[in-house]
């Protein structure tokens, strides 16, 4: 049994670096995106009334992100375990 209590809190763990490392990595990417339409924006004469479209695109991305370091954490740790020798 306590082996696997050991097994899950190293999954646990990796769990959060992989979450942390797919937040980080999705603030660098989203932060870009909107820096990006704020630079494009003040170059048009026009730009959207409001924006709520360029938070929504910023906060969706920054949680598909994190899922997705989540994902590949929680995959390479159990792959790790299949093929560790020892």
């Amino acid at each position: 049994m306590e082996s696997w209590h050991l097994e899950s809190v190293g999954m646990a763990r990796c769990i959060k670096i992989g979450a942390f490392g797919g937040l980080a990595a999705g603030l660098v990417v989203f932060l870009g995106y909107v820096v990006a339409s704020w630079w494009v924006c003040t170059t048009l004469r026009e730009c959207p009334a409001h924006w709520l479209p360029y938070l929504v695109i910023f906060g969706i991305g920054v949680g598909v992100l994190t899922s997705v370091g989540i994902i590949a954490a929680a995959v390479l740790h159990c792959l790790y375990r299949m093929t560790r020798v020892g």
